[in-house]
């Protein structure tokens, strides 16, 4: 596999099933994405379209019984090399508990989860926590580890943090425990940054600053992000691509630009939709998407869209898997509406 010169990480065909008592769970059924250094990639979808799957076969710490079946994660790396030079290596290939999938696994490519109580142990100051990815992937002492943690902290906007750094995770408040999330997720910093939902449970004011800070982090330490939400707000104000996942797949993907101004996939539409409106009136009903995500053992014939899809096309849609069309400047969508068009 050849990466071009801008792209970071490529994932191609990469398909993980959960085998189950009760069936197969096919959470990512054919899965292509890439992300370009220094670049900002969105990831969008509804719940249960495969978002945080896709981040953690990159990571590869998917959840038991969950597995890659089939695909390739090529990223851009050091690790491995004997004279520091980057080689490609593929992510889908390599033991999850091999030591250079350890040396990968936050050392070049770390994850802010979405629900940091429940990420931090309870038992362990965050400074503690922060340091040990230190200790483990560079070759820092103790004190060293600790100092670069508290100006850490203080990059991204905890105060006091010389006496902060010896608190439990319970001592902070929710945006203050995510501040020290990005701080262990940056301490190393690393070529890819996973940002799982990480404003989800913020009030919108916090959500704002953590936009800002990781926008500013990002221009510091030049790491490319991969920011998974279901919020295309969000989006709008922090990614350069878009991804949008239904059920597995990505139906659409472009700039943000195309994205938000000429969507063509009737899912991308029907999100964009959706959004509420501040100039609409107080009596308007919000507009939803007809419909749920199918169950996760079923395997929806045709475009997995159909069911809920407005635009459907009477015996192709449920019937044929759509085609990825081209619309220039990466642009494309996976849809049997365009090639009449087109």
């Amino acid at each position: 596999m050849q990466l071009n010169p801008d792209e970071l990480i490529r994932i191609s065909n990469l398909k993980v099933t959960f085998p189950l008592d009760e069936g197969t769970v096919r959470a990512l059924d054919g899965v292509n994405l890439s992300i370009k250094r220094g670049k900002v990639l969105g990831v969008v979808g509804e719940s249960g379209c495969g978002k945080s799957i896709t981040a953690r076969s990159i990571l590869r710490i998917i959840p038991d019984p969950g597995k890659i079946d089939e695909g390739e994660i090529w990223l851009r790396t050091t690790v491995g090399s004997s004279d520091g030079s980057e080689r490609m290596v593929d992510l889908a290939r390599i033991d999850p508990n091999s030591e250079m999938m350890r040396q990968i696994r936050w050392g070049e490519v770390a994850m802010v989860f979405q629900e940091p109580m429940t990420s931090f142990s309870a038992y362990h100051t965050l400074g503690d926590q922060i340091s040990e990815a230190l200790l483990t992937h560079r070759h820092v002492s103790k004190r060293e580890a600790r100092q670069r943690t508290i100006e850490m902290l203080e990059r991204v906007g905890i105060p006091n943090a010389s006496t902060r750094v010896n608190q439990y995770p319970h001592e902070f408040s929710g945006g203050m425990r995510q501040r020290a999330m990005i701080a262990m997720a940056l301490i190393c910093n690393p070529s890819l940054l996973i940002a799982d939902e990480p404003t989800t449970s913020l009030d919108v004011t916090i959500q704002a600053q953590m936009l800002e800070l990781m926008q500013n982090l990002r221009q510091d330490f030049g790491s490319s992000i991969m920011f998974i939400t279901h919020n295309l707000g969000v989006i709008a104000q922090i990614a350069d691509e878009v991804s949008i996942m239904y059920l597995g797949k990505v139906v659409e993907h472009g700039r943000v630009g195309d994205i938000f101004n000429d969507p063509k996939h009737p899912y991308t539409i029907d999100l964009l939709n959706a959004i509420p409106k501040i100039a609409g009136q107080r009596k308007d009903r919000l507009v939803a998407i007809e419909g749920n995500i199918p169950s996760p053992f079923e395997r929806v014939p045709g475009c997995p869209f159909h069911p809920r899809c407005s635009r459907m096309i009477e015996g192709l849609c449920e019937t044929q898997a759509p085609p990825e069309i081209e619309f220039g400047n990466g642009h494309f969508a996976v849809c049997h509406l365009y090639p009449k068009i087109i």
